[in-house]
């Protein structure tokens, strides 16, 4: 069997993270079952992660900063269509149940859970903040904006039927969540102060 290195041999190992967090949970995690379940050796996980906490955290970290677009498009409405479904993607795809699965376990295990908020969530946090600067600064978004509610409120609605309702996660879900749900709640033109005088 050829030898596989960098992105392909990173993919197999995360895929394989995956697989034994979601059926064994944290503790399934160890760096001889991954080794094992990727087709490599231990000696090649501790060359990039020196302990398994650190492999968790870089697999969670790398589905999130991967899936989900965090450049400038131009405008708040495009950002935030390029975000949705960015998350809408990872949640419809083949390792959605996979996911599911891992954040349930995680959430058995202090040190993962911590990690999960502390980095994975505590970026996205930072880069919606980013995002909604923006469109502070370009106009579209008053300055007003209450950053704590709007960097959740469409995130929220998918991950609510990725992992409670099982509900469709459609394009035209986003679009709407977009177009009547965020977009008016950001616009300097619908703000509440304006919309109740």
């Amino acid at each position: 069997m050829a030898r596989r290195r960098g992105e392909e041999l990173d993919a197999a190992i995360r895929a394989a993270v995956l697989r034994l967090l979601a059926d064994h949970g944290p503790a399934g995690v160890t760096m001889e079952a991954v080794a094992a379940a990727a087709g490599t050796s231990k000696p090649v996980l501790y060359r990039r992660w020196p302990d398994r906490a650190h492999l968790l955290r870089d697999t969670l970290m790398g589905i999130a900063t991967t899936a989900i677009p965090h450049t400038d498009t131009g405008s708040f409405r495009s950002d935030m269509l390029a975000v949705l479904r960015g998350w809408a993607a990872l949640f419809t795809g083949p390792d959605a149940a996979l996911l599911r699965a891992a954040v349930a376990a995680a959430a058995h295990d202090p040190e993962l859970t911590t990690a999960f908020r502390r980095d994975v969530i505590g970026w996205r946090k930072q880069e919606m903040a980013a995002l909604l600067r923006r469109g502070v600064e370009r106009g579209d978004v008053r300055a007003d904006v209450p950053v704590e509610i709007a960097r959740e409120l469409g995130q929220s609605v998918l991950w609510h039927r990725l992992l409670i309702t099982g509900d469709p996660i459609t394009d035209d879900l986003v679009v709407a969540l977009v177009d009547e749900v965020l977009v008016p709640f950001v616009s300097p033109t619908t703000s509440p102060t304006t919309a109740g005088s």
